[in-house]
């Protein structure tokens, strides 16, 4: 009876008893219940990573613009060949598409917000029609300058009708967010610098070339006053020509001023070339100018162009059929050897601060079609990676005293080079080198001078510290052979934050004022000796494309 009842109530709550009578399996019979144990298994888990795929699929479908259409194409293999590895993420919200001024913004503080570990927005000024310079530092500590690690930055869209560069670094702001943490190269890159990118330096330009196009009465290269920004920064051997520092212009200058970058380049359009200073000469004429260091130069312009798969090409493609083609020799040019360039940011990262700073023409089209922006992504994303690398080639370390305190604003000469640069706040000093022996010197008011050796090796910085000491008897009016010391305030690194920026921009004008007077002296002291090589490195066509 109470067995019935039992048998009732299963029915009733859909239980299954046991089958108490039931022969137990066998061996046979047990192995397919496993197997089909692992089979249901691998089922459930295929299924929900199907599920998974399905839902990044429908992501791609919203997320992805028609343009997009060839990276979706793309097979696994493709996209590694593209640099797309197991190690990396592939940017589900990618965008090829040009970003006039509000799009740019929104895009800039939303990732900052996303990745705010490793990403701050900030601004250095206004453009003329008070347009905001935003700035992306990218950091694993962002907002504060770690002693020993070097600043790096990027500048794009100086003309307002050159947009490739602006949505390059867009999309390396994008990359480096995204791919940190997941990518090694990339957090390595991350963890060892500080990097700025200004994608935007004349915003108002480039709203103009983008509402109006060719078709219009006033240049959009320029900015809203009509003023080449490129000829607008204090030149070595020639005065100004181009009237009073521009608000774009001041704003760079102060951030150059108070940052100790160490190198950086100006992403340009209107050719296919990587090109370095010195941009001018005395004479004028497109004859090679060389740098003290000449040499650095050369290797930087080449890392990029040789990380570009037709740069560095003999006969690279041309797009362009209404410009004359131009050939370089490796893909790289001294400016001046092409065409002259007074007033130029380039040399003056090099001649007024410790940044080494290169223009990279991305190619001979200034604003192609968005649909185009993928091909140029691919082209220069593994070069722009390269070059940030650069920062860590050459010379680096600390300049202590005896009780281990550092030394701010101590000279670092290194012997048969013209051209030092100075320690940072917290003593931290960079000095991009090429492979060699070098004798380097360094020397701070009030101490003794040090001079070591030491050796540079390939794609790897070598430390080299000094440590100072003080002078027991009163210091003699000159220390070296020459007693030019850095009138200008030592960078802090702290960035501009508000306060910062309020105190940068209260006393950095005199200092700015002070490099547009003070073209005479520096002109005397950086000439390089530029007629040994002037007929080492032709230009085939000299085209007048302005930088």
């Amino acid at each position: 009876m109470f067995f019935l009842q039992l048998c009732t109530l299963c029915v009733l709550l859909e239980i299954s008893l046991p089958n108490v009578w039931a022969k137990p399996p066998d061996k046979i019979t047990k192995a397919k219940q496993q197997t089909a144990g692992k089979q249901e298994s691998k089922k459930t888990a295929d299924i929900a990573a199907i599920k998974e795929i399905k839902h990044k699929l429908a992501d791609a479908k919203e997320n992805f613009k028609e343009s997009n259409v060839e990276v979706v194409k793309n097979t696994v293999k493709e996209l590694k060949d593209s640099g797309f590895g197991n190690d990396e993420i592939l940017e589900k919200n990618i965008s090829f598409k040009h970003h006039n001024y509000e799009e740019m913004t929104w895009l800039l503080k939303d990732y900052s917000k996303k990745y705010h570990k490793i990403a701050r927005l900030y601004d250095i000024g206004t453009s003329v029609q008070n347009r905001k310079l935003w700035v992306m530092e990218i950091s694993n500590n962002p907002g504060k300058h770690e002693p020993g690690e070097p600043e790096f930055k990027f500048v794009a869209n100086m003309h307002g009708d050159e947009a490739i560069g602006r949505e390059m670094l867009l999309h390396i702001i994008k990359y480096l967010c995204k791919n940190y943490g997941v990518n090694r190269r990339v957090t390595n890159i991350v963890d060892t610098t500080r990097i700025h990118i200004l994608p935007s330096m004349n915003p108002d330009g480039y709203e103009m070339e983008a509402t109006f196009g060719h078709n219009r009465w006033k240049s959009s290269r320029t900015n809203a006053n009509g003023v080449d920004l490129n000829r607008n920064f204090p030149d070595q051997f020639f005065p100004s020509t181009s009237g009073p520092p521009q608000p774009e212009t001041r704003a760079v200058m102060r951030w150059i001023k108070s940052i100790p970058f160490v190198l950086s380049a100006s992403l340009h359009s209107g050719a296919l070339v990587a090109n370095y200073p010195y941009d001018d000469n005395p004479s004028g004429q497109s004859v090679y100018s060389a740098t003290p260091d000449d040499d650095v130069f050369r290797q930087l312009a080449r890392s990029y162009s040789e990380a570009h798969p037709t740069m560095h090409l003999a006969n690279a493609p041309w797009k362009c059929k209404d410009i004359p083609r131009e050939h370089f020799i490796d893909g790289i040019t001294n400016g001046a050897k092409w065409f002259t360039v007074s007033g130029g940011m380039q040399d003056y990262n090099y001649v007024h601060s410790n940044c080494f700073d290169v223009t990279l023409e991305l190619g001979c089209q200034k604003f192609p079609n968005a649909s185009e922006l993928p091909e140029y992504w691919k082209e220069n994303k593994e070069a722009l990676l390269a070059f940030i690398e650069q920062v860590h080639t050459g010379v680096h370390g600390f300049v202590k005293d005896e009780d281990g305190g550092p030394i701010s604003g101590a000279r670092i000469l290194v012997a048969n080079r013209r051209h030092d640069v100075f320690s940072a706040r917290d003593g931290d000093f960079w000095r991009l080198l090429v492979p060699g022996s070098y004798e380097i010197t360094v020397s701070a008011r009030g101490f003794e001078q040090e001079t070591k050796t030491c050796t540079v090796l390939s794609n790897k910085a070598a430390a080299l510290n000094f440590e100072l000491k003080r002078m027991r008897m009163r210091e003699p009016r000159r220390l070296m052979d020459d007693d030019t010391w850095p009138r200008a305030r030592i960078p802090d690194g702290a960035g501009f934050e508000s306060e910062e920026k309020r105190k940068v921009e209260r006393t950095g004008n005199g200092e700015i004022d002070d490099d547009y007077d003070d073209t005479a002296r520096r002109g005397s002291f950086y000439q390089g000796n530029s007629e040994r090589v002037n007929d080492e490195f032709p230009v085939t066509r000299n085209y007048p494309h302005p930088k």
